[in-house]
Formats: structure tokens, sequence, C-alpha cells
């Protein structure tokens, strides 16, 4: 559940993002940007219970045949996913603290800043968050398409496995 809960929450971001961005400055930008960091700083506490979650609770040994590459790749995927759903929050929150743009989350929590002001810094923080998140997109529709393989290709159980509650 933790799993479609974020997917939602990133593509929700995904589509925040891009409609704020387009936005020229006004009280609407304003409020939608709130929303954006509120459920990004969001996503960056659910990743912390996802990964304590994997710790405290393995993933089953995959029983499927896969040879050392693919198992390899899907590690390498997972790893990636997992460090672009941390340094992308992160660099949003580095940004924000480098404009010396006040935050507080959901508009009730006072969010402190990270840095020191750097209006420059904050704009390279804020190039490397829209960066990050072109990768992410990429990676999801690698990772997308890799469980569709295995479903329609393989025909083998992950993406059942993904959808099917134990």
């Amino acid at each position: 559940m933790l799993h479609w809960l974020m997917a939602a929450l990133i593509l929700g971001q995904v589509v925040l993002g891009k409609y704020a961005h387009g936005l020229d400055r006004s009280m609407e930008k304003l409020n939608v940007m709130m929303w954006h960091k509120s459920i990004g700083i969001s996503l960056l506490l659910l990743l912390l219970v996802r990964l304590a979650w994997i710790w405290f609770n393995p993933r089953p040994a995959w029983s499927g045949e896969a040879n050392r590459w693919a198992v390899a790749g899907q590690r390498a995927s997972h790893a990636a996913l997992y460090l672009l759903m941390f340094a992308i929050p992160l660099t949003g929150w580095l940004s924000n603290s480098a404009k010396a743009i006040p935050f507080r989350l959901f508009r009730v929590i006072p969010w402190p800043d990270l840095i020191d002001p750097d209006p420059a810094m904050g704009e390279r923080f804020q190039a490397w968050h829209e960066g990050l998140v072109t990768a992410l997109l990429i990676l999801l529709g690698v990772h997308i398409a890799a469980a569709f393989w295995h479903h329609f290709y393989r025909r083998d159980e992950v993406l059942v496995r993904m959808i099917k509650r134990r």
C-alpha cells in the first residue's frame, strides 16, 4: 500500500510542480507551491517510513528464474529510485532554504531552513531538483516497462505480487 500511495503522490507532485512552474507570480502560485512543498516533505518522511519497513520486513526471496545481470539491474534500479526519492525533496528543501522563502508545512508547522540564504545557490538547487525529477520520470518509465515485461512476456508473478494484498 505504501508503494502505491507514494507512486500516486509522486505523480501528483510532478503535475503540481509543472502546473506551478507555468503560473505567473500570484496567490494561486503561492498556494500550489505550498501544497507541492508540503507533499514533498511528506514524501520524504514517508520514504523514511518505507525504508524502516524494508529494514524490519525484508522482501521474500524471489523464486523466479533470473540471471545475475537481471538481478543486479533490478537492485541498481531500485537503489536509484530510492536515492532519487530522497534527493528530489531534499534539493527542493535546500532551494527553498537558500532562497529564504518562509515555509509552514500544510500552513501549520513552521519548517526549518537547512542552509543560510544564498539566492544563487537556491537557483542551482532548483535546477538540480528539476533535473532529478526528469531522471526519476525516465527511471519510472523503465520501472513500469519492466513490470509489464515480467507480466506479459515472462508471464511470472512480479506484477501480481505488487498489486495483490499480502
